[in-house]
Order: structure tokens, then sequence, then C-alpha cells
């Protein structure tokens, strides 16, 4: 058999983690008994107290913990069950909690939302780190009574589902928190012809409309009665258009600054009427007040002039692009200015195209989390948003959620406690996950890719006959370097069987990032050069490897897919794949027909390859419409 824990304590203390405990205890015998592992029983104390300190003390097979909450204690359990056969009989460990509130947002909104069991099992890894916040970012996947197109063909939740969740989380612990859109974001809400009355530009809310507050109430009534938790982020960050559509038409020019205090007081007053505890993403605050960019602000700015929000309204400063702790600091003075209830939103970087960036997630991380702590912020989250259709598996948050869990738990980091608890945690290996980030590293060697280029994106996609990229891999030896990374995750999926799927997925991408790299490259050098025996070797061998290492990469993201999320948005990347794939068949028939004589030229060949890219700026195309061809995608006219 495998460890069977024994909770001793006070009854309520017990009654609280009991749940979560059988939960994880279920989950540990399995892995036990495929180690072949055998532990007696474990005798575990269990005490809470008021202080944010967490201490484990062991002899033998009895163990005291002494920690602030429930989360903290899986956190702690976790620990002993995964290090207990290594103390010989005596061991101690302690850390401070340093935020209060510590989690993870997970955006259920780019396509993909992902399945209750999922979000179960995310839960379950959130607990063994230790962090207590899980924010559902829905734009209009959730159900509204009386709203029937709003999260049509999107794969809403639904209000069970949702409760499900919940219930689920509060086991271990862990505030279930709604994250919906109550001004920008909204396009696809608005897209329908029921929401002509409330539209201000195809993104934004029309402020001042009472059709809007009466569509707005039915949101907030929605979260009320889903969620257990009052709070609620209302999002309204990027309305940059703010007032100027049907808005200027309707009541002529008025600053966004008025606005937005205007549009806040209304949906404030209805958050009162139902209950619940409202905080906002900050930008619009600042924009407003500076005219200028976000992170735009004086050293030292005096904000005692500025539009402020109502005190009960909560401010999150988002922050995911900064390296230097300066700029941190220098955001969290003027928030301190705005808010008494200030939180942090940092970022890992899953949204960078097709891999992730960590390089850059981790660095921004460090600085931003360091000042937090300088600046005594109470709680702080980290994004996992999923840009242009959720193309990057969700499992690739999973390092940036440890990170927020090493630096919430450590005063500094450390990398190699850092890939004790990923491992402990997650169950596979940290230094497997950080090769992804070399996909998109193709121009950048060694350097923290802090731009966020993603060659890994644009290549897969690009037309070899159009060869869009072409002009920017002279001298990058992409196809090398792309070979020397499948060399690199050969074995990664045997390594972190936990994540099977997840790295053979990016081992196929590797081997056909190592081919189709270039493949626009040889077309065009032997297409010049009238070489029809290299183009004839092209369309016979290469092409038809390609193609059918594509059907495979394409099976194993649908299996991802499927296995996390609702199937709905996965349409899309089926199109996408599948499109690669047939552009290489009609560019193969093409291609041969040239080389047979048929058609005495290839106009795309003919073309020359000029820069996408400006001189001096980073190669990155996050766009798939863009990548894959020249001609309008959506023509609007």
């Amino acid at each position: 058999m495998g460890v069977n824990f024994i909770l001793q304590g006070a009854e309520e203390d017990i009654s609280r983690i009991e749940k979560g405990t059988k939960i994880l205890q279920e989950e540990w015998n399995v892995e036990s008994q495929k180690k072949g592992t055998v532990f007696s029983d474990i005798k575990v104390n269990v005490s809470f107290h008021e202080g944010m300190e967490l201490e484990i003390k062991q002899v033998n097979e009895d163990v005291e913990i002494c920690c602030h909450e429930p989360a903290h204690f899986f956190r702690a359990l976790n620990w002993v069950q995964k290090h207990l056969k290594d103390t010989e009989g005596k061991s101690e460990k302690r850390e401070t909690a340093y935020f209060t509130g510590n989690g993870l947002m997970l955006d259920c909104s780019r396509n993909a939302v992902f399945t209750v069991e999922k979000v179960k099992e995310m839960i379950r890894t959130l607990a063994k780190m230790g962090l207590n916040r899980l924010l559902l970012y829905t734009e209009d996947t959730y159900e509204v009574a009386d709203l029937p197109y709003f999260g049509a063909y999107r794969g809403r939740y639904t209000k069970e589902e949702i409760q499900e969740m919940d219930t689920y989380a509060q086991i271990f612990g862990i505030e279930l928190i709604p994250c919906i859109q109550t001004l920008a974001h909204l396009h696809n809400v608005l897209k329908w012809p029921s929401a002509e009355e409330i539209v201000d530009t195809p993104d934004i809310l029309q402020v001042g409309k009472e059709e809007s507050y009466v569509f707005i109430e039915k949101l907030l009534t929605a979260v009320k009665d889903s969620f257990h938790t009052r709070r609620v982020h209302l999002g309204m960050d990027e309305a940059v258009q703010l007032g100027l559509g049907n808005y200027l038409k309707e009541n002529g020019y008025r600053n966004s600054s008025e606005l937005i205090k205007e549009h806040c007081t209304r949906v404030l007053e209805i958050c009162k009427k139902l209950g619940l505890e409202p905080m906002i993403w900050s930008d619009m605050y600042i924009t407003s007040n500076t005219g200028k960019s976000y992170y735009e602000v004086p050293e030292d700015a005096d904000c005692s002039d500025w539009k402020k929000p109502d005190p009960e309204l909560g401010l999150v400063y988002w922050d995911y692009y900064n390296k230097d702790e300066s700029v941190y600091e220098k955001m969290l003075k003027v928030h301190k200015q705005l808010s008494d209830k200030i939180v942090f939103a940092g970022g890992c970087w899953i949204w960078n195209g097709i891999a992730p960036n960590y390089s850059r997630s981790f660095t921004c991380t460090k600085s931003a989390l360091s000042a937090c702590k300088k600046y005594k912020v109470p709680e702080v989250f980290c994004t996992a948003w999923l840009d242009n259709g959720a193309e990057t598996p969700v499992d690739a948050i999973l390092p940036g959620a440890a990170l927020f869990a090493h630096l919430g738990f450590h005063q500094e980091f450390d990398e190699a406690t850092l890939e004790e608890e990923f491992r402990d945690a997650v169950g596979s290996s940290l230094k497997e996950f950080l090769k992804l980030d070399k996909f998109d590293r193709l121009f950048l060697g060694d350097q923290v890719n802090m731009a966020s280029e993603n060659p890994s994106k644009y290549l897969l996609y690009q037309d070899a006959m159009l060869g869009i990229f072409d002009y920017h891999l002279k001298n990058a030896g992409a196809s090398e370097y792309y070979k020397m990374l499948a060399e690199g995750l050969k074995n990664s999926a045997e390594i972190c069987k936990n994540h099977t799927g997840f790295f053979e997925y990016y081992h196929c991408l590797a081997e056909i990032l190592s081919q189709k790299s270039e493949l626009g490259v040889q077309i065009k050098v032997a297409y010049d050069a009238q070489d029809l025996s290299t183009l004839r070797q092209l369309c016979e061998e290469i092409i038809p490897h390609l193609t059918e290492k594509l059907w495979k990469l394409k099976e194993l993201r649908e299996d991802l897919w499927m296995t996390d999320a609702k199937p709905f948005g996965y349409e899309l990347i089926d199109l996408r794949m599948g499109g690669v794939i047939t552009r290489l068949e009609s560019s193969r028939r093409r291609l041969l027909k040239y080389v047979e004589g048929r058609i005495d030229k290839l106009e795309e060949l003919e073309t020359e390859r000029i820069p996408y890219f400006a001189e001096g700026k980073p190669a990155i195309e996050n766009h798939w419409q863009r990548a894959v061809s020249g001609a309008d995608f959506t023509d609007t006219i």
C-alpha cells in the first residue's frame, strides 16, 4: 500500500483539510504503487495560527505542521509526502508566506475553455504549491440568464460547472475568483445583432447607456449566483477607443478619464446592490490621467490632482514586460497614491505564439515580486493569457505558477530549490520544460527573449511559395538550430511521464521546423538556379515527409486540446494546421508542373524576398493571418 496520513489536531482544523488530504492521498498512493514504494501510517499533527510562517517538524513517522491556512498546509503535506523517505527519521523545514494572496489566472476566453476536470487538476497542483487563488478569466464564456448569444458556440461554463469547480477549490483552501469584462474586450459579445443597443466601438460597451447597465447587472448576477466568493474582477482594461464610437456620435466628445470614472461609479453601484467586492485593471485610470501609455509615468509622479477610483474599488497593476525592478517600484508608488487595495498581476509568457517564452517570464517575475515584497503588496497572481487562439498547450503555464509560489515562500530566488518544488508539485522536470524556451530564441542565442520574438510560429505557418519571412533566414542556420532542439527534446516525453503528450507535441514541432523553416529558401534558391533535380527532390521526398509529420503534429495537438479543453475553438487550430498541409500539397503540385514543363514560370518564386521586419526591430509576428499571406484575410468593405 501507499502512504496513509492520520490527521490530528483541533476538530475544526481537521474538518477543513480532511477532504483535500484524502483526495491527494489517493493520487499519491497511485504514484507509490507505480514506484513500488511502501510507507507506514504517518501521523500529522496540524495547527493553524495568525502568522504567515509555515513550519514542518518530523521525527520518524510523527509530523507537526503549523501554518496560516489550508493552502499552506497542503504545500507542507506535499513536501512531507515527497521527502519523508529522504529525511533519515528527523527533519525541520521553515518558510514564510510573503503574500496573503498568491495564485494563477487561467484564460478561458481565447477559444480554449478548460474542462472541469482540467481545472480540478490545476487546483490540486496549485494546492501542492501552496497557492490560494485561482481566477477564471471569462469574457463571455460563462452562462448568463436571458442572454442566449452570450458565449454562443464558445463552450461557455454552465452555472453548475462553475459551482462544481468552486466547491472543489474550497476543499483545498483556494478562492475561485471570477474575472470578467464590463467595458472592453467584449467583441465576441458585441458582434451579435442582439447587442446593437450597447455598442460604442466593436470591442467596447457604450458608457452612460441605461441598456449597458441592465446588461452588466445580468452579468454580475450570474457571477453572484455561480461563485462562492463575493470578490469579482471587472476588467475594464485597454478601452483605448472609449467614447469614440457611437458615444461620440450621440453625445459629443468627453475625456476618457471622465467616462471611466462615470462608468466605474455606475458599475460599483450594481456591485454594492449585489453584495460584490470589485477590482479592475488599473491601466485606464493611469492612461486617462496622463494621456500617455500605461508605463509612461514620470518618476515620483504626484497623483493628488488625478481622477481616482472609489476607495472600495481594488486596482490591479498588471505588468509582464519590464525587467528593471525600478519600473515596478515607480508604478507601485503611483498605485499606492490611487488606492489602498492594490493587487499585482504578472505573467507566464505562454501567449508568445506556439511555444512559451520562459526567459522573459522568469526575468520579469523575479524583478516584479521583489518590488512587491518591498512595497508590501498583499496579493499577487500569475496570468496565463492565450492570445491569438490558445495555440500553446495550457500545461506550459506550470513553470510560471511554480515560480510565483517559489518567490511567494522565499525571499530570494534559488534555482535548485525551485527545481525540487516543481518536481514535487508537478511530477515532471523543470529543466525539460525550460528547453521549450529555445523555440523562439533562433535569432537570440543565449539572450533573454525580452522582445518576445516568436519564429517558431511564423516559420511553421508561413507559405513556402511566398517566403514572407525568408529574407531573415540568411545565415540564421534555422534548420540546424531546430534539428539540435529536436535532439534535445528526444527523451523529454520519457523523462516527464506526467506530460508525455505535451512533450511529444513539442518534439514533433521541432522536427518539423528543422525542415520547414528553410523550405521556402531552398525552393527559391533552386528555382532561381533552374535546378530542376533539387525541385523534384523537394517535391518527391521532403514535402511528403513534412506533410506526414504535420498530420502527426495536428493529431497530437488535437489530443492535448480535447484532454484539456472543451471542443469549441479547436476548429480554428484545425484550420490553421490543416492549412499548412493543404498549402504544402498545393505547392508540391505547382512545383511539379513547373519541373515537368507544363508551366513556364512560377510567379510566386519570381517575387523578390524583402524584409518583413524593419532593421533593428524584433522578429515577432503573433497574428496568424499576417503570417500566412500577404493578401487581406478579412475584407470588411
